[in-house]
C-alpha cells in the first residue's frame, strides 16, 4: 500500500507526558513532509491546548476535541457541538452527585469548581488553568467536549442515564478525570471529514495513538500503530505496536514501515 498521510495523536504519542517533543520526533515529521506525505494531528485537546505543539511541527490539518472539530489551513471543515438538552442533563446529574465539570468551547474552557482536588489535579502539570464557569455558561456557548472529574466507579450513572455521551478516562483507569464526548463523535469521524477534503482514502493513511480515544482512528486507518505505552485493548485495535513516546516510538514505527 502506498500511504499518503500520517495521522498523529499528541499526548503520549508525539509528546511524552509532561515533556516536550524530541528532536528525533520533529526530524521524523520533517522527513515525512520532504517525501510529500501529508501529516495530520488528531487529538482530544482543544485548539487552544494544541497551538504550541502544532506551530512547533508545522501541521496544517487538525482534528480536535476527539473528532468534534476539524480544521484545514485555518478553515473549519467539521464541527459537532453537544446539544443543550444533553448538556443540561449532565449538569443536573453532576450537581446531584457534586462532581465538578469542565466545559470546553471553541475558544476557552471553564470549570464549575476550581477548588476541588480532582480539578486541581487535572491541570496540575499544564500551563493553562480554567476560569470559574458562570451560571448557565454552557447554555450560552457552543460546547464541543466536557471533562467529568470523579472516580471511575462514580462515572457509571452518567453512562447509563446519558447514553448520547461517551466517557473515557484520561491515561489510566484510576485517573480522576474523563473526556466526555458525543457517542457519535470520535477521532475517526472528524478524520473522515478531513480526509475527504484532502482527497485521501482512510486505507491510504497510517495512524499513531496510545489512548482509548484513539481506537476508532487506529481501526479506520490502513495501518494503525499503537504506542508501546498503550493499554492492551488499544494495542489489540492496532495493526502493529511501536516503542513508547519517550523512546521516540513514532520515528521507530515510521522506520519500520519504510516511510522515513
Amino acid at each position: 500500500m502506498a500511504y499518503k498521510a500520517v495521522i498523529l495523536d499528541i499526548d503520549g504519542t508525539i509528546l511524552p507526558h509532561g515533556k516536550t517533543i524530541s528532536i528525533a520526533t520533529k526530524d521524523a515529521i520533517e522527513r515525512l513532509k520532504e517525501h510529500n506525505m501529508k501529516v495530520l494531528i488528531a487529538t482530544g485537546r482543544a485548539p487552544y491546548f494544541s497551538d504550541v505543539v502544532i506551530k512547533d511541527i508545522g501541521v496544517e490539518s487538525m482534528v480536535f476535541f476527539n473528532g468534534a472539530y476539524a480544521q484545514h489551513e485555518g478553515k473549519e471543515i467539521h464541527k459537532n457541538t453537544i446539544d443543550k438538552q444533553i448538556l443540561n442533563n449532565v449538569h443536573m446529574l453532576a450537581q446531584d452527585y457534586q462532581h465538578p465539570l469542565t466545559f470546553l468551547s471553541g475558544s476557552h474552557f471553564k470549570a464549575t469548581n476550581l477548588e476541588h482536588p480532582f480539578v486541581k489535579e487535572a491541570y496540575l502539570h499544564d500551563a493553562w488553568k480554567p476560569d470559574l464557569a458562570p451560571s448557565q455558561y454552557w447554555m450560552e456557548q457552543d460546547i464541543y467536549q466536557l471533562f467529568l472529574h470523579c472516580d471511575t466507579e462514580e462515572e457509571l450513572p452518567y453512562q447509563s442515564k446519558i447514553p448520547e455521551l461517551d466517557f473515557r478516562r484520561w491515561t489510566s483507569a484510576d485517573a480522576k478525570t474523563c473526556d466526555v464526548n458525543l457517542s457519535n463523535s470520535n477521532k475517526a469521524v472528524g478524520l473522515t471529514k478531513l480526509l475527504e477534503k484532502l482527497g485521501i482514502a482512510p486505507d491510504e493513511t497510517v495512524a499513531f495513538g496510545d489512548g482509548l480515544n484513539d481506537m476508532e482512528m487506529l481501526t479506520m486507518a490502513g495501518m494503525g500503530v499503537a504506542m508501546g505505552s498503550a493499554r492492551d485493548e488499544v494495542k489489540q485495535a492496532a495493526n502493529m505496536v511501536t516503542l513508547t513516546a519517550e523512546e521516540d516510538g513514532v520515528r521507530h514505527g515510521l522506520k519500520q514501515l519504510g516511510l522515513i
